[in-house]
């Protein structure tokens, strides 16, 4: 239905007749209706750039659309220039049809590529805006062939390396379960697995926007801004947010098919153990979990790997051909 008090205060707001509770009034009324007020911010400058005079195609539209309404056409004498009248009810009535439409309209969404890697895959991916994407194992992204509107959009769960085109008119943004990665063209590493409890962004060249998504309401949300060889954790569960140097060619270590552990203990291990290699890792006994290890690895197979690690720390295995367990 339409207002029709919004459109009667509003023609005398224009008209230079209203009064001053109508104004008041006039200005509730838009607050509660934002379409009406974007109309009413349109129609003002409209006017402002016109001339007292007859316009015959806005008679001819307004008319039209009343028509279109089931409502009688208009003839009626006022007292400053009609097509003025004509006009702000011809964008009021417009704006309601405009709306009925879009709210009948289907909404068009484009589609999206998946690529999903199992455990024991890496792919690289090349975007249509000349982006190159590293994508590592156990991980998803969901990208638009090809990217529209003022904004490159692209959905991520897992980790990867993200070398992004740069083009400072369409940012690139990357969606992640638990933050946003705002960028407009840089390289830099991403890792926010949704099983785990920590969201990591770390930059090679350029810099890189890092808003965490809080959950508790009412908290004021950060952006933080990394440069290069500078990384953000992001430990959602507590929602805690921190940053620190790092060595940006060790977090992207993995793209070359290096593993580099610095301080981790054996449980954080199999796990990257497990995803890079396929193969369900499995405790037989609880100390392992706990042994702590430093070192780096460059396209190490795992039995390699477990037989150095194992001579690090007592500790036991044996690979299957679909686990690896871990004893004491």
């Amino acid at each position: 239905m339409i207002n029709s008090r919004i459109t009667e205060l509003l023609s005398r707001k224009l008209a230079g007749e209203a009064s001053p509770e109508e104004l008041r009034e006039l200005e509730t009324l838009l607050a509660a209706d934002p379409e009406a007020d974007e109309r009413q911010k349109l129609l003002g400058q409209f006017w402002a750039r016109q001339e007292n005079g007859s316009h015959p195609q806005i008679e001819h539209n307004l008319q039209k659309v009343l028509a279109s309404l089931g409502l009688p056409p208009t003839h009626k004498k006022i007292g400053f220039p009609w097509w003025k009248m004509a006009a702000a009810v011809f964008i009021v009535v417009a704006g309601v049809v405009v709306a009925l439409e879009k709210r009948n309209t289907p909404a068009v969404v484009s589609s999206l590529t998946e690529k999903h890697n199992v455990k024991g895959t890496r792919s690289i991916i090349q975007l249509a805006d000349g982006s190159k994407i590293w994508l590592n194992a156990d991980s998803r992204l969901k990208y638009p062939d090809l990217f529209k509107g003022s904004t490159r959009d692209v959905y991520l769960n897992g980790e990867a390396f993200f070398d992004v085109a740069k083009n400072p008119e369409h940012p690139f943004i990357i969606h992640l379960a638990n933050g946003t990665v705002r960028v407009l063209g840089t390289s830099f590493n991403i890792r926010a697995y949704d099983n785990e409890s920590t969201v990591e962004t770390s930059v090679a060249t350029g810099r890189v926007a890092f808003i965490p998504k809080y959950h508790s309401s009412g908290k004021r949300q950060d952006t933080v801004y990394l440069a290069p060889d500078h990384k953000a954790s992001y430990t959602f569960r507590r929602e805690e947010l921190t940053t620190a140097p790092t060595v940006a060619q060790d977090d992207k270590a993995w793209t070359e098919g290096r593993l580099i552990f610095r301080g981790e203990t054996m449980e954080d291990i199999a796990i990257q153990l497990e995803r890079d290699f396929g193969k369900k890792v499995i405790f037989l006994d609880e100390d392992p979990r706990h042994f702590v290890f430093t070192g780096s690895f460059g396209n190490n197979t795992l039995e390699e790997i477990m037989y150095y690690l194992s001579r690090t720390k007592k500790f036991t295995y044996k690979i299957t051909g679909s686990e690896l367990l871990i004893s004491q």
